[in-house]
């Protein structure tokens, strides 16, 4: 799941330019005041308009128009979430921010918009059983890991040797570990399945038996050392056959399919701009298209 990059540019801006545009109060009202002059609610949004406006209308459009056909529960919203967390690891919180997000309910707002145009292409896309069943083969199940994360590596050597002479693994997390939000949790990182972390971390994870702790592995993060605490089994095939058809699904959703699966649900839907300033805005994608 690596969907952070999608579509963030301007989503951050929907929640203020929209509330400017639907306050009920008089667009007349200061909302800044200078000794060299005032600033009203009527143009903040008239900037704002200027420099987002076309991005965040047509998110917003994307949102009321795809709702209406197609469904993203909370529960959805929340799993993707946590997989960028778990992706991002101590990095999240600083993306975030650089992406333009001031908190997470921002940042799902944007993801529910993007799997929202997810289900739409995948509307149209075909799986077989065959393709299904090699999905399965393939797949490893889910496992519990906890970690201990530093800067360099002669860092780790001293928490590995402190680890095989008896100390404690969670005791250590808590001391030594760079990333808070597993450090807090004596390292605990929850279940994960494949494709949820790096590479080389989970290759390392992977490798171990239950309990088994790894020499330190480097990542773009640092230094880690792993501890598997669980591993699940495999559900049988059939069990897992609704969810296994989605996720191969969505593995075949490309971004001209997205566009093009949006572009034919935002033709259905009559959009009409009444504002002159933004009248283009679903002309130019038309055009780019043809």
């Amino acid at each position: 799941m690596k969907k952070w990059m999608i579509a963030l540019g301007a989503t951050a801006s929907i929640l203020a330019l929209s509330a400017c545009n639907n306050d009920k109060a008089d667009n007349a009202e200061v909302i800044a005041e200078t000794s060299a002059g005032n600033i009203t609610q009527d143009e903040l949004y008239e900037a704002m308009k200027d420099r987002f406006g076309e991005e965040v209308l047509r998110e917003l459009v994307y949102e009321k128009v795809l709702s209406e056909k197609y469904e993203v529960t909370d529960e959805e919203v929340q799993e993707r979430l946590d997989e960028l967390k778990q992706q991002m690891g101590p990095q999240f919180d600083s993306a975030m921010a650089q992406s333009g997000f001031k908190n997470e309910e921002q940042l799902s707002q944007t993801l529910r918009i993007s799997m929202l145009q997810e289900k739409a292409a995948m509307e149209n896309a075909e799986v077989t059983d065959e393709e299904i069943q090699k999905y399965y083969d393939e797949m490893k199940p889910e496992i519990r890991a906890s970690h201990i994360l530093v800067a360099d590596e002669e860092t780790a050597i001293e928490v590995k040797k402190k680890l095989d002479e008896g100390a404690d693994f969670a005791e250590l997390a808590t001391e030594y570990s760079t990333d808070p939000g597993s450090a807090q949790n004596g390292g605990d990182l929850d279940w994960f399945g494949a494709g949820a972390m790096l590479p080389e971390f989970e290759e390392a994870a992977y490798s171990l038996e239950v309990n088994e702790i790894s020499e330190p592995v480097e990542s773009m993060y640092g230094f880690h050392i792993i501890k598997v605490t669980d591993k699940k089994e495999k559900q049988p095939f059939e069990d897992m056959k609704a969810d296994l058809k989605e996720e191969v699904l969505l593995s075949k959703v490309q971004q001209e399919a997205v566009d093009t699966a949006v572009q034919k649900e935002l033709d259905n839907a009559n959009i009409k701009v009444k504002d002159s300033n933004l009248k283009n805005t679903f002309k130019k994608e038309t055009e780019e298209q043809s």
